[in-house]
């Protein structure tokens, strides 16, 4: 990850975004202040991790579906920005495990628990990937809502719409008397509901 990299880019993605739409962070408090912790926001639009990266104050390592480090030069730059690929359809252990070793660190890591784009702006239903990342010890997991951003490009055609970033404190976690497989269902399962809140 390049440091001088993601703040360029986020300085130029700044402006643009801002200008053009109404942009609105609401609950920045809850914010974490330092890793590690889990971002969990819901995901319609590719331009998610663009608004939640421009609304949070600071870095994050986002989990990203692997299709993307096929494109030329593009898996190049999201590579220097800290994202890490993730194999979609599947129980990818290596990505649970990068994720991990980057929470060790002291890295806040970013998730879609739906696993894939919800073009509708409905919620899907959660995967448990999330689950078992929120399951380690001493990690928060912060829910984000986005909306406003399906409607960025409608069909072929940009729109201007207004667009926010809700986010809420730390999602209770606290789990007994299931399998870790179940746990980690249930888990997913807090998450999404505590994103449907928002």
């Amino acid at each position: 990850m390049s440091s001088f990299i993601y703040g360029i880019t986020r300085i130029i993605l700044t402006t643009p975004l801002t200008l053009l739409y109404d942009f609105e962070v609401r609950g920045s408090g809850n914010w974490p202040r330092r890793g590690p912790a889990v971002i969990a926001s819901n995901h319609a639009s590719n331009f998610d991790p663009c608004l939640i990266g421009i609304a949070f104050p600071g870095q994050i390592r986002w989990m990203a579906k692997a299709e993307l480090w096929r494109i030329p030069l593009l898996g190049w730059l999201i590579t220097r920005l800290g994202a890490f690929p993730v194999k979609r359809g599947e129980s990818d252990r290596e990505a649970i495990r990068r994720a991990r070793r980057l929470m060790r660190e002291g890295w806040i890591v970013g998730m879609f628990p739906e696993g894939t784009r919800q073009r509708d702006g409905k919620l899907g239903e959660p995967q448990a990937g999330v689950g078992l990342l929120a399951l380690e010890p001493g990690v928060p997991v912060i829910p984000v809502r986005v909306r406003g951003h399906e409607r960025i490009i409608s069909g072929r055609r940009p729109r201007r719409p207004k667009i926010t970033v809700t986010v809420g404190g730390p999602v209770d976690l606290h789990i007994s008397g299931m399998s870790r497989g179940r746990a980690a269902h249930e888990a997913s399962r807090r998450i999404m509901a505590a994103i449907a809140e928002l």
